[in-house]
């Protein structure tokens, strides 16, 4: 089977290392390595930015930075790291994984790690293919699950606008029938008729709410800001609870899409859906504002609070699938306990490239 052929950089300063590295891949039969050198951070930083390599093996002591400051400023869409750390260097190495570090290995001062190098590198790639991979996997996932929320969106919209033009018209036309015959008998109507035109009305306040919930028009018409504030009024006078909304003028400025209005009106109504159905509350504040990382709204309510072991089981995928789409516009969504009780959901958004942002 033909040896795969790999482009490693080492970034070391210790010469003898370096030498002793090149003899034990040049004897590797495990793959074809093509070791490149550097003697300083800056220097392995500069090879580094040319492309075509497959991993870097990094040491932690070098003459112009630590491997942790080299680390940093490695771009994320650099190739794999392995860090060199001496016996004692435990704590080293755990925050170098931490900073991105893939893996590492001791250097023990008999040079046994020299043997172990080779398949250690293979090991760590194959490791990094299956991440990214998965990483792949899951952005996919997340475009799908984004396009198909565009496609419920859309046909939320055409059932509402079909029940609008023909229940709605219909039920509307039968209603107008009853008044004529009411309006013909004058006082000699049936009581029937009457009950009959009070069902009618009810059926069309009926057809309007499932329009509404659908698709509220005032999401289409008068934009995400006006929406939010209908919502929490429809909100208050459904369930009872005191349901205030409070956008500050930085962010009323905004200039949002389809796209993210649409998300944001349906994370704050799933919000509130949840409050309504689990916290036992009385009140609940919508807030927005905008800050330094972007776009920020909160639902906060005063009910009984969220557990852990609740957001950990199954009830919790309602706030899996608010996080999802929160996150496919590149924002981060929390479900937090509030600071004086209740529960806090807390939005962040970022505003790179909407309008109404300098």
């Amino acid at each position: 089977m033909e040896r795969p052929a790999l482009n490693v950089l080492i970034v070391e300063d210790d010469v003898v290392d370096r030498m002793a590295c090149r003899r034990t891949f040049a004897s590797s039969q495990d793959a074809a390595f093509t070791l490149l050198e550097a003697d300083s951070g800056q220097h392995g930083l500069a090879v580094a930015q040319q492309g075509q390599l497959d991993c870097i093996l990094l040491d932690y002591g070098l003459p112009d930075m630590s491997g942790l400051e080299f680390l940093s400023q490695l771009p994320q869409s650099g190739p794999p790291v392995m860090m060199l750390t001496g016996a004692d260097s435990a704590m080293v190495a755990a925050e170098a994984m931490r900073r991105g570090a893939r893996d590492y290995m001791v250097k023990d001062g008999e040079g046994r790690y020299l043997t172990q190098l080779p398949a250690a590198i293979l090991r760590m790639l194959r490791e990094q293919r299956l991440l990214d991979g998965k990483r792949r996997a899951e952005a996919e996932l997340r475009k799908l699950a984004a396009h198909q929320e565009s496609i419920r969106e859309d046909e939320r919209k055409r059932i509402a606008q079909e029940i609008h033009d023909e229940l709605g018209g219909l039920l509307t036309g039968i209603k107008a029938y009853i008044g004529v015959a009411i309006e013909r008998a004058g006082g000699k109507a049936d009581p029937l008729l009457s009950e009959a035109a009070g069902l009618a009305q009810d059926a069309i306040a009926t057809v309007r709410r499932v329009i509404t919930d659908l698709r509220p028009s005032v999401l289409d018409q008068l934009g995400l800001w006006a929406a939010l504030e209908w919502h929490a009024e429809q909100v208050a006078q459904r369930s009872g609870l005191r349901c205030s909304c409070r956008i500050e003028p930085d962010a009323a400025e905004l200039e949002l899409d389809a796209g993210r209005s649409t998300m944001l009106f349906r994370v704050v109504q799933e919000g509130l859906t949840n409050v309504v159905r689990h916290a036992h509350a009385s009140a609940v504040l919508i807030d927005a504002w905008r800050d330094a990382a972007g776009l920020r709204i909160t639902v906060a309510d005063d009910g009984i609070g969220i557990t852990e072991e609740r957001l950990r089981n199954g009830a919790s995928w309602g706030i899996i699938g608010m996080q999802e789409r929160v996150r496919h516009f590149g924002g981060e969504l929390q479900i937090v306990p509030g600071e004086a009780g209740g529960t806090t959901l807390r939005l962040q958004l970022p505003l790179d490239g909407l309008e109404g942002t300098a």
